[in-house]
């Protein structure tokens, strides 16, 4: 009976990481997962456009927003040297959803492809969004950390930028 005490005590204990770590979100917002997909096009050398797909599910299982939207990507500096840029996104859904997301941060992982010349045109890069500037809808208030994984491309006839995004997110209770 003792032993079968310790291995209840030891496996609850062995749990108390997991729900320490658990998203905590002010009252009236929910936590949630984040995962969804990007695809944009360059227009210049700082601006992008295309489309974001969000799925966003709530701790109990619960599918709180999935939808897709405009985004606008812009430069707002880079680091040649450190292969960084900073970024800034503009996300627009359905019925008043939107949020604009600030110092988001790319680093280049690796070349993908050159051009004619044998310059590096294409490049893997994981990206890092955590700060929303504003929001609209269930954006309002909201928090995010999401990492984007994927490649950009300003390859001749292949400009064209693909992520996945993971991650987390408090959003505001839709009201009913």
């Amino acid at each position: 009976m003792h032993s079968r005490l310790v291995l209840s005590v030891l496996a609850a204990l062995a749990c108390l990481p997991a729900v320490s770590q658990a998203q905590q979100c002010p009252t009236g917002y929910t936590a949630t997962t984040v995962t969804g997909r990007v695809t944009t096009t360059n227009v210049s050398q700082t601006r992008q456009v295309g489309q974001l797909c969000l799925v966003m599910i709530a701790a109990d299982g619960r599918e709180v927003f999935d939808d897709c939207g405009a985004l606008v990507g812009k430069i707002t500096a880079t680091d040649t040297a450190a292969g960084t840029s900073t970024l800034n996104h503009t996300a627009v859904f359905e019925l008043f959803e939107s949020f604009q997301t600030n110092q988001d941060v790319a680093q280049i992982t690796g070349v993908l492809d050159t051009d004619a010349d044998g310059n590096p045109c294409a490049f893997s890069v994981t990206e890092q969004m955590t700060q929303l500037r504003s929001g609209l809808g269930i954006f309002n208030g909201a928090t995010i950390n999401v990492v984007a994984e994927g490649s950009i491309s300003f390859c001749p006839d292949k400009n064209l930028n693909t992520f996945q995004l993971n991650g987390k997110g408090c959003i505001r209770n839709r009201r009913r």
